[in-house]
Order: C-alpha cells, then structure tokens, then sequence
C-alpha cells in the first residue's frame, strides 16, 4: 500500500502489495540524468516469482533493429531504436544456514520502503524469520549519486535477532534476465510499450586488465559500447570470500560470523561509463571507471552520501515550489519535481525520455515533450541544464539535414518526432514524421531560453543556426496558395492532436511555423547589428543569401490561420468542421485511449481530439487572442478531448485559469499533479509520464502565477486557488534568481542573487533591486 498522505518529501510503502509492485517499482527509481535505476526489491534475481522489471538504464544507450514494413515506400524510417537494460547492480541478498531470501521463503513482517525526496535517497527495512527460526532486521539504503554521475551505492544491513551464527551474503553485477518480464497489455498491441525482444540486444564481456574487472557491454546493432564495474567494502568478521568473473557478470559471495544484536554491514559500489562508439578504445574508459569507483570506496560512503545531499540541497533550493493548503498537492508535486530533475540528460548528447530512465515505456524515446512541456522547469530553474538539452538538439543538426533531404527540401532541417541518436524512428508516419511542428517546437525552446537567459555565446555557437534552418524548412515546404488569398500555407501535416492526422494548416502548426519565421529573422537581423564578425562565419557556414531573412519574414507574415467566421471559432485545420462529431455518448469508459480500440481511419473520419491542439497555441501566445476567443474555442474543443494523451489535462487547465475557470482549472491541475502517484493514465507501470511531470509545473508557474514572456518581456497575472494560502517559487531570470511568494491578494517578490531585473505584475512595471510587495 502506497502511503502519500505523512511527510512532504517522502512517499512511503507500507507493506507489499504483488499487485502494485511494478508501479512502485516506477516510483522508487533513482537516477541523475545519466543513469536511472528502477526501484526493484534486491533480492528479486534469487526469486522465481518475481515477474516484475528489475531495469538499469543508461541515458542514450539504445540499440536498433530494422523496421519491417509490409509495403515500404521511399524515406520511411529505416530503423527502430529501443533503450537498452545494462547489466543490473542492485542484486543482493543474505542467507542463513543456506535458505536465501526472498519474499516467498520464511516469513518478512514489517516491510516497508521510503523515497526521500528531499535527499535523493531509497529505504526500506524489514525484518525476516527463516524457515529454521532465525530472525533478522534489514536496513537498506540505496542512492544514484548526482556528484558523481557514475556511481549507483547500496548500503546494506543485517542485524541478528536472535541468535549467533554464520551468515552469506551475494551482490552480482549481471545482465538482467528479461524472460521474467511478461508484460502484455492484454489481446491488444499498445504502442506506448516498448519492444521486448531485446534478449540478444547486448552482450557483456569481461575486461581484468584493470585493478577491478569490468564488464564490457556491446550491442549488436547499433554499435555502442558502455563499461560497468562493482566493488564493494563489508563491516563484520569475516570467515570466507568467493569472487566469480566471467562474461556473464561480476559475482561477490561473503561468508560473516554474525553475533547476536551486532550488524553485518556490506556497501557495493557500481559504476557505469558514458556510452562511446564501438571503435573507442575500452582500455582507458575501464580505468577510468575503476579510479572512480576505487575514489568513492575510499571516501566511503558516508561522504558520498553527504556530497549527494548537498547536491540535492542545491537543486531543491533553486527549484522547490512550496503550496500551503493541500499536503497531498505539495507532496506530489515536489515528486514530479525530483523525477523531472532525474531525467535530464547534462551532457549536450543525450536528452529526456519519455519516460525518464523510470522505463522503456516508448522505448526510451525523444519527442517534442522536451521543448513544450520540461524545458520552460529548467529554463527558470536550471538554465545551464536547459542548455545542454538544447544543444543535444545542435549535436543532431546534420542528422536533421539529412531527413529534410529525404523528403525532398533542399534547404533546412526536418528533426526526427521521435529519436535517441538523432535518425527518425517513428514508424507510423501519418503521427510520426508528419508533425512536423516539432521544428517549429525547437525553435520555440530555443527562442524562450534566450529571452529568459539571454545567453549570447549559446546563440552565435548553436541556437540561431537551429533558428535559422528550421526557418529555411518551412520556406520550402510551404506554398502560397492561391485559393487562399496567396496567404502561406502548410499542407500534409499533423498537429499535436494524434487523432487528427495529414490535414491542411494545422492551426497549432501554422502559427508555431509563423513564430520560428517572424523571430529567425528579427533574431538574425539583431545578430548582424551587435556581432557582425560572428554573423559573416555564420553566413559563409550555411551560404546564408543577402536577403534571405526578408524570404523567412515574408513567409511568416503571409501565414494562413484558419478560422471560421460564421461560428467565430478557430479551426483546428481546413477540415476541422467537415466531420462528423465523434459519438461519446455510446463509447463507454472501457473504450478508452480510444488508439487501442478503434482503427485509425476509424477515429480521423470524427472531430475527436486526443490532447490539447489549438488551445495549446492559444495558451503559448496568449496575447494574440482576445478573452471571448479563448471562452469560445476552449467551450468547443474541450467538448471532443478526450485526454487520451497525458500531455493534455496540463493545457486545459492552464488555459481554464487563463479564462477564469477557476474550478476547472484546479480539476485539471490536481490530475496533473498526481497523475503517476495515482496511476492516473493506468501504465505508470511502464515508466512515469515525464511531459505530465513538467505540465504539472507549468500549471503552478504559467497557469496560476500567471507568468507569460512576450516579446521577451517576464510578466505575472497571478490567479492563485482560493484553498491555498500560500504558494512560493524561485525563478532565474537574465542572470538574477528572485523568489515569488503569492499569499491570498498579497505577492511578493525577493531578489534573491544577481543585478537587479525589471517585469510586470498586474500591468504594473517593477525594478526590483531587493523585496518589493503589492
């Protein structure tokens, strides 16, 4: 049984629950951006019940297989992509006088686990009565270190009860065996399960040139290499010890004279390195792995858990948000936060998941979630994190090229909707390569993080390329039409609304596409006035034409937005009023997601929305629209959503406080915010709903503080819940951090470090140089 009701850092596991195990297991994963490990119980490679998934992942670490198509055609994506589970560090248990445990042998009372959020750090205790009568207490701690990205540490205790005695105790570093895992979603195929037939995806092999051996793990596809290594230190009398390496793992076997009421104590240390390309030499990545691994020994862990919670001490101070007045809310919200913080790849070459490193849900897969719905957390919060996520997008640029080339634009780049390495992996165009919005989203992320950072160098070196080629795309693939008014015009695509798919000017994607042109080109423009030496590379770089950036500007001018005059709402595309309405009335619960149920050609013949579309345009640009537009489209989309998507209910709710809906806003928001804790979607199972996570922020941040940047200005409309009485938030802005505290009609804003910032509240101007209140 989950218990999230006590402490507003901790979510508690009384008991276990078989029925509920994997989704705690999502729960309870630890990880830094690097590697994710899953909460799993450490015995569970000794039990033969054990049907759940015991996963270590490291971030960027996929491999491929060919995708098979029935009836192929030119420029499909060629190979699929599917994180890969590295050999798994957490297996460790004890035995008493040869009976090992596990939660089917003897008799375990009082079990129970703790996250910490707050410290970044899993628990769990319980005590243990073998068959023969022998009774111990367990105490286990485990942490992914974020001071050292490397390094995943179990500390592990057992305490004699009653009785003296011998005690063995085993900790494997070994590839997990996915035969345990059956993970069938039912008759029906779910295509946000990955693909299990990842047995053979890699091989380990040992490496013993280097103090401590090494595994080193290869695919078989995609070329990847990792290394990963275990040492361990053990407090107690030692009577005996067994070392086992071979290519199928590292296997550690003590023997300890256990005394009565006197704890045996074994720490295991595992390490694993960045992933490199199969030509790279293992010799110096396993060295370097193992002086990290033999650095952490020595400092033992102790230290390295005091340098981890300093490290989360740091992400918290700059990242917390404090609600007073629902400490469900709070705590699930600071739970969102620490697995938003967990997922964030920092290297410029890896990025967020789907699903974080919680699962292999999607397969471990980038999408758009990244830019719209993480990026704004760590722009304001985390901003050189915010960097490194777009620079990955910089790493995959050529890549990008290349895709753009295959569907016949000479010019630009085209990023993959769905990908790890930068090729496109999405095998179901019509909702995969076919939103191309997600350039449009890209330029937006990179647009918002100048405006909140206004980071130069990043800009000259990486953003206002990714600006400009994903200006230069829409040029191309667009045309003036002339049953349009010659207005610009963007057909053949599907906007963020996957039931709706390969229609005529999405609006979303029309004016996401209109901002990427309008801003390539007033941002290439400034560019040239205030750093023209920069400009000229750039220029002779990418055969940049005199006046090229009029070609961008004209086109995003020009842009067709459909709307319909007689009912005076916005469409969602040319089409969007042509169809039938989908009949909710006779689709009963069970028949939801409606992808798992219905055909596709089936539900694109209705109005029927899967997630938020144009409201979601209205809501990043809201000063475009008028408060009675927004009522009218809100009223009318809302009625065909059905929220299928977990990236929907965050939307609707931000633009229901935007409207001043303010009862609705907070129905949404609390599904929002406790979605995964409550399972709300029904597959947390396969990995939390990392997207969702950041909506979750979004709604505090964007929907009741009312923050909104336009045309690079910060401004606040607050419109807090009545119920709160309190709800306070950090933000970076150019440079500065300041604190916002909203207390009923009174806010308050604190410079906290930096010069002093300008913005609005409420339309009135503040120069905020130490506190100011209204």
């Amino acid at each position: 049984m989950l218990d999230a009701s006590t402490e507003n850092f901790q979510i508690h596991e009384i008991g276990l629950d078989k029925e509920t195990l994997e989704h705690n297991e999502t729960l309870f994963t630890l990880g830094n951006g690097h590697i994710g490990t899953r909460g799993s119980l450490e015995e569970a490679f000794i039990d033969p019940y054990y049907k759940s998934n015991e996963g270590t992942y490291l971030n960027g670490f996929f491999e491929s297989a060919p995708i098979t198509y029935g009836e192929a055609a030119y420029g499909y994506a060629k190979n699929n992509q599917t994180i890969c589970r590295i050999p798994n560090g957490k297996q460790l248990s004890f035995a008493i006088e040869g009976e090992w445990f596990n939660l089917n042998t003897g008799e375990t009372t009082n079990h129970q686990r703790s996250l910490d959020l707050k410290k970044g750090l899993l628990l769990r205790s319980f005590d243990w009565k073998s068959t023969s009568g022998k009774e111990v207490h367990v105490e286990i701690e485990r942490l992914v270190s974020y001071r050292y990205p490397e390094i995943m540490a179990i500390q592990y205790q057992i305490t004699p009860l009653n009785f003296d005695g011998v005690i063995a105790i085993k900790n494997q570093l070994s590839q997990e065996t996915i035969k345990n895992i059956e993970q069938g979603k039912g008759e029906l195929e779910d295509p946000r399960v990955a693909n299990r037939q990842e047995e053979a995806s890699v091989k380990t092999q040992i490496y013993s040139e280097a103090s401590i051996p090494s595994l080193i793990v290869t695919t078989n596809e995609s070329n990847l290499r990792m290394v990963c290594s275990q040492t361990q230190t053990v407090v107690g009398e030692l009577i005996d010890e067994y070392k086992q390496v071979s290519d199928e793992g590292l296997f550690s076997e003590w023997v300890i004279e256990a005394n009565l009421k006197k704890s045996i104590e074994i720490t295991s240390y595992t390490g694993y390195t960045s992933f490199y390309e199969l030509e790279t030499e293992n010799r110096q990545m396993a060295f370097n792995l193992v002086a990290q691994l033999q650095q952490v020994k020595t400092m033992g862990y102790n230290r390295l858990k005091a340098e981890h919670f300093s490290t989360m001490f740091n992400f918290w101070q700059a990242s917390d948000v404090e609600i007073q007045g629902d400490n469900q809310l709070q705590k699930g919200i600071r739970f969102n936060l620490f697995h938003l913080n967990q997922a964030a790849g920092r290297t410029g070459l890896t990025n967020i998941a789907a699903k974080g490193l919680t699962g292999d849900g999607y397969e471990g897969h980038y999408f758009w979630d990244t830019e719209m719905y993480m990026l704004p957390f760590f722009i304001y919060t985390q901003p050189e994190t915010a960097k490194a996520l777009l620079l990955y997008r910089y790493s995959i640029l050529d890549k990008a090229r290349a895709r753009a080339r295959e569907l016949a634009i000479k010019k630009g780049v085209l990023f993959p909707w769905r990908t790890i390495n930068g090729a496109e992996c999405s095998a179901y165009y019509p909702a995969g390569t076919a939103q191309f919005h997600i350039n449009a989203d890209i330029a937006y992320g990179v647009e918002r993080y100048f405006s909140a950072t206004g980071d130069t160098d990043f800009m000259l070196t990486a953003g206002l390329e990714i600006m400009i080629e994903t200006a230069r795309f829409w040029v191309e693939f667009g045309s003036y039409i002339p049953a349009k008014n010659n207005q610009f015009c963007l057909n053949g695509v599907t906007g963020p609304d996957e039931y709706t798919a390969l229609v005529n000017n999405n609006f979303y994607t029309n004016l996401m596409a209109q901002k990427n042109l309008v801003n390539a080109a007033k941002i290439y423009t400034g560019f040239s006035l205030s750093h023209p030496v920069e400009i000229e590379k750039l220029i002779e770089k990418l055969a940049i034409t005199p006046d090229e950036f009029k070609v961008w500007q004209k086109a995003g001018e020009k842009m067709y937005l459909p709307f319909d005059e007689e009912h005076q709402l916005t469409m969602q595309d040319d089409s969007a009023f042509n169809k039938d309405v989908w009949n909710f009335n006779e689709t009963p619960k069970e028949k939801y997601p409606l992808l798992l149920h219905f055909h596709p050609l089936t539900i694109y013949r209705y109005q029927v929305n899967k997630q938020a579309d144009t409201v979601l345009a209205e809501l990043l640009f809201p000063n475009e629209f008028t408060n009675e537009q927004k009522i009218r489209d809100f009223d009318y989309y809302e009625k065909i959503t059905t929220h299928d998507s977990s990236l929907s209910r965050s939307i609707f709710g931000m633009m229901a406080s935007e409207i001043g809906r303010s009862n609705e806003a907070y129905h949404y928001f609390m599904d929002t915010a406790l979605m995964d804790l409550k399972d709300g979607q029904g597959n947390t199972d396969d990995g939390i709903h990392a997207a969702n996570m950041g909506g979750s922020w979004l709604s505090l941040v964007y929907g009741f503080a009312g923050l909104k940047m336009v045309e690079g200005k910060l401004s606040f409309e607050p419109r807090v819940p009545k119920k709160w009485s309190k709800l306070a938030f950090s933000l970076f802005y150019l440079g500065s951090q300041f604190k916002v505290t909203l207390e009923g009609t009174r806010i308050t804003f604190e410079l906290l470090s930096g010069t002093p910032i300008e913005f609005s509240c409420n339309g009135n101007v503040i120069y905020l140089t130490k506190k100011v209140s209204l």
